[in-house]
């Protein structure tokens, strides 16, 4: 008995310590790590895309429709939960660049800038059928063939080609 009351101060110790850690976040950072004194080595007019792409790698995006505009990504998030995943931090670097070739515009915006984007069903249809669960099963009816087919266009088969 008085060998369990000696450890037991001990296995209080541990169990707190366990229990503290389970409710401290997993953090996950992903992503380009923005550094403020390479940036500050860009400047607009003279800096090329070449010396960008030396300075910096290659962007994390570049814009949609042409390669003017180079962006660089870094977030970090949170996870206390299996399902909950917070953004703590995100950094966006968007370097443009003009016709010819020389950078045009260095911008960096914060997570205070970011805008939650939700689609609305009603407005953004997705295309296709919605089938009911009995639809669905009826419409699989003789799709399934337990027979392997044994014609001329089949993996493997040799069969009888027609007008031979």
């Amino acid at each position: 008995m008085k060998a369990i009351l000696r450890h037991l101060p001990v296995a209080a110790l541990v169990g707190s310590a366990l229990a503290a850690t389970a409710c401290a976040p997993t953090v996950n950072t992903h992503g380009y790590r923005i550094d403020p004194a390479v940036v500050a080595q860009i400047q607009p007019g003279v800096t090329s895309r070449e010396e960008v792409e030396r300075l910096l790698g290659s962007p994390s995006s570049m814009s949609t429709f042409n390669d003017k505009s180079w962006y660089y990504v870094t977030q970090r998030t949170e996870q206390l939960t299996f399902y909950d995943t917070d953004v703590a931090a995100q950094d966006v670097l968007r370097i443009d660049f003009g016709g010819d070739g020389l950078v045009s515009n260095v911008n960096q915006r914060g997570l205070e800038m970011a805008r939650n984007i939700e689609p609305a069903p009603e407005k953004t249809r997705t295309m296709g059928n919605e089938l009911t669960v009995v639809q669905q099963f009826v419409g699989n009816i003789g799709r399934f063939n337990t027979e392997a087919p044994t014609g001329p266009g089949s993996p493997g088969g040799k069969g009888r080609v027609p007008g031979q």
